[in-house]
């Protein structure tokens, strides 16, 4: 689990899922939002999605793949797509938060292109949190590192 390391162990055993489960309820993607799903073939389940919220600028809030799937280029590939239609669109920059500590997610981003930008105190579900931004710049005119 992906918050395991950043939140109390009590809030992701008794609310976490509920929150979460809340929090895209609440959620009303715009016409300029991008969410895309990877679904296996075989057997129709949903294997990663990314979503980017795009109000103004793209901003890469979720990018989630199931942890038996972690490895096998479901993230890359769902970033790329999202990047490649983001670019499409004209849009220049894209960016996002990881929360410092998850090193994985920070390399991953970083082999991918993004550049590392400030750091700041943020809450996640109540809970501070310390987050870094990546950001993508002149995505019409960067070759993308997939």
């Amino acid at each position: 689990m992906a918050y395991r390391s950043f939140l109390p162990p009590h809030y992701i055993r008794d609310r976490l899922t509920a929150d979460i489960s809340d929090s895209w309820k609440k959620c009303r993607p715009s016409a300029r939002d991008l969410v895309l799903l990877a679904i296996n073939t075989e057997t129709a389940a949903l294997v990663g999605f990314i979503s980017v919220w795009c109000r103004p600028s793209p901003f890469i809030d979720h990018l989630h793949c199931r942890p038996s799937c972690t490895g096998l280029g479901i993230g890359s590939q769902l970033l790329e797509a999202a990047l490649t239609q983001l670019a499409g669109r004209g849009e220049q920059t894209a960016s996002l938060s990881v929360l410092i500590g998850n090193d994985g997610a920070r390399r991953f981003y970083l082999r991918h292109g993004a550049l590392p930008g400030a750091r700041k105190r943020e809450t996640l579900f109540g809970y501070p949190v310390n987050v870094e931004y990546l950001a993508w710049d002149g995505l019409q005119t960067i070759k993308l590192a997939f």
